[in-house]
């Protein structure tokens, strides 16, 4: 027959790794970075991506849970591309979006990650009325560190705003964790 003491030091060995686990996850990583590169909105499929530059600012924090990194991230940016062939020169404007992010080591110092939420996109176009699109985005990349505090990040990720609008970013940036 097990002992009480028994029992009470298993369950104490098995809630140790949750307990550590909570105590990391108490304390987040914030991290700040700026990115850009490619921006392929397409507000009518089938009729040809706009291409611009892409430029934004994201914040998030991260909690450490072990082998896994799980963290959230919000971002504010604009894009360049722009539609000559229509009247009001259509412009990609304001995009913002709130994510999850899940990351994962490959080796030391680098990270693959994939990320998730809600995107908010507005064109604006002064012939026809501005368009504010809700949606979804996805994507995934890696991190690599430089330093404890500075890494680089590579990103694709795909978005889709409602009433046919969709878009693509394939992105590089530059963060801070502090």
């Amino acid at each position: 027959m097990v002992r009480l003491r028994d029992q009470l030091t298993f369950l104490a060995i098995l809630g140790f790794p949750a307990t550590a686990a909570h105590a990391q996850a108490a304390e987040p990583e914030l991290r700040a970075a700026i990115v850009g590169g490619l921006d392929r909105t397409d507000s009518a499929p089938g009729s040809g991506a706009r291409d611009g530059f892409y430029y934004a600012i994201q914040l998030g924090a991260d909690w450490n849970l072990g082998a896994l990194t799980a963290g959230v991230e919000g971002e504010l940016a604009d894009s360049t591309a722009r539609d000559g062939s229509l009247p009001g020169q259509p412009r990609q404007s304001t995009f913002a979006n709130v994510t999850l992010r899940l990351a994962v080591p490959i080796s030391d110092g680098t990270r693959a990650f994939v990320r998730g939420g809600y995107a908010y996109h507005r064109i604006e176009n002064a012939s026809i009325g501005d368009f504010d699109g809700h949606g979804y985005v996805i994507g995934g990349g890696g991190e690599t560190d430089l330093s404890d505090r500075l890494f680089l990040r590579a990103e694709y990720r795909y978005s889709d705003y409602g009433s046919e609008v969709r878009g693509q970013q394939f992105l590089g940036g530059i963060g801070l964790r502090f």
